[in-house]
């Protein structure tokens, strides 16, 4: 049997690993230079560029089926966040993951006494129940169910606005209130990490056994399936090349996959900009995430990732990473300096930090136009199976199953049992 996977994402890397450990002949051919998809890393001058800022959870299940995460060299983040404010910089983080910031956390005015007290019962329940428990029953936003858990607005405009905000791309919390608590057990059971030379050893990993064979092809974009007598038996590439095989797997963005099938898929796109400074001294000290909490923010998050990972900078020097959420019409000149003077808000009175982003000088800008769908709530059970209902044709992709890169190799495991249920059938 011959499977032609069309994309070398994180999805369509796990299916072929599965496949192929099973004695399926497996091609992979994606459109771009390297695989990975949007887990991809760049390095110049020392620098590990990630292409938008992302973060691993050490806690995600299929990763751990997956990966071998020792050999990934994860640096970790410490748990919580640095809150800034009105001038003002306040640390909240869990007490019992992070006792050394604990009493600081304990102390902090920004959020309320009974509302820490609430995130931390919060976590527990959710650390106790198991993921199908956690994704269960009915959906909401994720805004109405922490108003649900009794949390103030203070609370959630000042750190889960911007925290989860910058996880799903969205200050407004509208996303599923399922997503929220999936990624709320992942961060309070594991920590959020970076692999030492970056997220693209994420795919490199995957890849490495499929690429040292030669059974991924670069350069080859996919222009159309070819159909015969209903089924699909193929693929035909830009170059006009036509690839034969006995099923073919579309592990590429939902657009993509809608372009190519013809077929519904997951609406919209969440975009988002990722802008790399590099300087001479830390901006700030520790390795947690600085949020932006005031409500005109341009700057959603910002992390001395060097701080967290030091090989992501030469010796001697930096590297700061900051997230702009959405599209920005600003040249990338423009948007440097209006994220410096957003970054010099947030640490306003903090002479230190002022004095180090003097010295700051912009590298690298991602505008990253799809990051994810939006995942309203009760879109997940309305979300494509892995078989297309089209005989010939799957699906892997984290359109699948959730906009994660869990979800994604998730959906890379599934799509490679029905290709092979369907085989013996």
């Amino acid at each position: 049997m011959h499977v032609l996977i069309v994309g070398a994402g994180l999805a369509g890397l796990t299916c072929g690993r599965i496949l192929d450990s099973l004695g399926v002949n497996v091609t992979i051919v994606e459109a771009g230079d390297g695989i990975g998809g949007r887990v991809r890393s760049d390095y110049a001058d020392g620098f590990t560029f990630d292409r938008g800022f992302q973060v691993l959870f050490e806690a995600y299940p299929a990763a751990r089926r997956h990966l071998d995460m020792e050999a990934l060299h994860l640096r970790r983040f410490d748990p919580g966040a640095i809150i800034c404010l009105h001038g003002r910089r306040f640390v909240l983080t869990d007490p019992l993951r992070d006792p050394t910031a604990a009493i600081d956390a304990a102390l902090a005015p920004i959020v309320p006494p009974f509302d820490k007290l609430r995130i931390l019962l919060l976590a527990q329940r959710l650390r106790r129940q198991p993921i199908d428990a956690v994704l269960a029953g009915d959906d909401e936003t994720t805004l109405a169910y922490l108003r649900r858990c009794g949390l103030s607005e203070q609370t959630i405009n000042v750190f889960f606005r911007p925290f989860y905000g910058g996880i799903f791309l969205d200050r407004s919390l509208r996303t599923s209130a399922k997503c929220f608590r999936f990624d709320f057990k992942m961060l309070s059971e594991g920590a959020a990490a970076l692999p030492a030379r970056g997220m693209g050893a994420i795919a490199e990993q995957l890849g490495a056994p499929l690429r040292e064979r030669g059974l991924i092809r670069l350069h080859a974009p996919v222009t159309a399936l070819i159909d015969s007598s209903g089924r699909v038996t193929g693929v035909r590439l830009e170059s006009g090349e036509e690839l034969s095989a006995d099923a073919v797997v579309i592990a590429t963005p939902a657009p993509e996959a809608a372009r190519l099938s013809g077929l519904p898929m997951p609406q919209g796109a969440l975009q988002t900009i990722t802008l790399y400074f590099g300087g001479d001294r830390p901006v700030y000290q520790g390795r947690k995430i600085a949020l932006n909490a005031a409500s005109d923010a341009l700057v959603n998050n910002a992390q001395m990732l060097s701080n967290v990972a030091p090989e992501y900078a030469p010796p001697g020097r930096h590297l700061l990473s900051v997230s702009v959420l959405g599209a920005s019409s600003l040249s990338d000149e423009d948007l440097f300096h209006a994220t410096l003077a957003d970054l010099r808000r947030m640490f306003a009175g903090d002479t230190a930090a002022l004095a180090a982003l003097e010295g700051y000088q912009p590298l690298r800008i991602y505008r990253i136009s799809y990051a994810q769908f939006p995942q309203a709530p009760g879109i997940h059970p309305l979300l494509p199976d892995n078989r297309s209902g089209r005989p010939g044709l799957y699906f892997a992709g984290e359109f699948t199953e959730a906009s994660s890169l869990n979800a994604a190799m998730i959906s890379g495991e599934k799509c490679a049992a029905a290709v092979m249920e369907d085989r013996r059938a």
